[in-house]
């Protein structure tokens, strides 16, 4: 994201930048010699980093009049390998830092550089979004005191786990938006836009982290949420957890064909005026309820709050057999005649669930 002279926010294109991976070996000819920049690109790695070795001795460079690192390709990476032959990394590698004070992107960059594995372009960016996120709503929103980030890859996956020792994230929620308990806050991680601190945040965060990785859960104050790529889409499920403060796992393949640009365009697509903005959702119906398929009308009116900033709302219904006939009707003859600016779609309906939506339509 950049920004102009004028303070709009401009999305960057999905270039070739984002394509290709960190770690190619044709991306340069083993004669070449490049800069620090390009060492750390080949390397996968971050320049500090690079920096870091080179003082070590693990790495050699030469020095140009102006004083700036060269690295010979070949001698770089036969170099890399030894050094990595020698030292493996950590397959389970973890931090425990105090939040106050901490900076998330200093997290994440210890993290890519000491987990002993490359990560390539398309896992990178996805990582570095996800980790970043959720370690600042762990400072910015937790309550609590210190976080606890962990990582190990698992087959041809890297999962991040971040845990902090706050008052839990549902309950966060629950108390900020004015919901009636943790169980209600489930189904607002799903909409997008919902933050207990809009002077500081968009509420973005974890919508796109839970959509952009492979897996990706929140479990806090009895509860957890989770979200599964399947075939190209998210399957959420809720359930039970024992832990204290909040917990978010994410995984991703580090061979993933995916583009965070991708999933930022399906909800926040560039206007006609080439800036961004969150304008579509698509929430999952089914962790309205945690007692039966029957959503009544105050269920209705509580899920719908904060949809109206929308211009484009998908209503997932996957997973549900029928719905109450008062959900139906509050929601799409009801929420819909006072908010005609936004343009309801159904997603996963059954049935049952159908029947129900026409029978509202209808009576309009």
């Amino acid at each position: 994201m950049t920004v102009d002279r004028s303070g709009k926010k401009h999305r960057p294109a999905d270039d070739a930048r984002l394509d290709s991976p960190v770690n190619d070996a044709a991306a340069h000819s083993l004669s070449e010699v490049v800069g620090i920049g390009e060492a750390a690109r080949c390397l996968g790695v971050s320049t500090s980093y690079v920096r870091h070795l080179v003082e070590q001795g693990a790495l050699t460079a030469t020095g140009t009049p102006g004083g700036h690192r060269r690295f010979e390709v070949s001698v770089l990476r036969a170099e890399w390998d030894a050094y990595r032959a020698e030292n493996p990394g950590k397959p389970d590698w973890s931090m425990t830092a105090p939040l106050e004070g901490l900076e998330e992107d200093r997290v994440w960059a210890r993290l890519r550089d000491e987990i002993g594995e490359p990560i390539p372009q398309r896992a990178h960016t996805i990582l570095a979004y996800a980790v970043t996120e959720m370690v600042n709503n762990a400072i910015d929103h937790s309550g609590g005191s210190q976080v606890a980030v962990s990582a190990r890859v698992i087959g041809r996956a890297l999962e991040v786990r971040i845990a902090d020792d706050g008052v839990g994230a549902f309950r966060r929620m629950s108390e900020g938006l004015g919901l009636g308990g943790p169980e209600d806050a489930l189904v607002e991680v799903t909409k997008g836009k919902r933050t207990t601190a809009p002077e500081r945040h968009a509420g973005e965060g974890l919508f796109f982290t839970l959509r952009a990785s492979d897996y990706a859960s929140v479990s806090a104050n009895g509860f957890v949420v989770a979200a599964s790529l399947d075939a190209g889409t998210d399957r959420f499920a809720s359930g039970s957890s024992r832990n204290a403060g909040t917990v978010v796992t994410v995984r991703v393949y580090l061979d993933t064909d995916r583009n965070l640009i991708d999933v930022f365009e399906e909800f926040a697509p560039l206007g006609e005026d080439g800036i961004g903005g969150f304008v579509a959702t698509a929430p999952r119906i089914s962790l309205v309820s945690r007692s039966g398929d029957f959503i009544s009308r105050s269920e209705a009116k509580r899920f719908a709050a904060g949809l109206e900033k929308f211009e484009r709302v998908v209503l997932d219904f996957e997973g549900l057999d029928l719905i109450g006939q008062g959900f139906a009707d509050e929601l799409f003859r009801v929420w819909q005649h006072e908010h005609p600016a936004v343009r309801l779609e159904v997603s996963g309906a059954s049935r049952g669930v159908q029947l129900m939506i026409d029978r509202a339509l209808r009576s309009q």
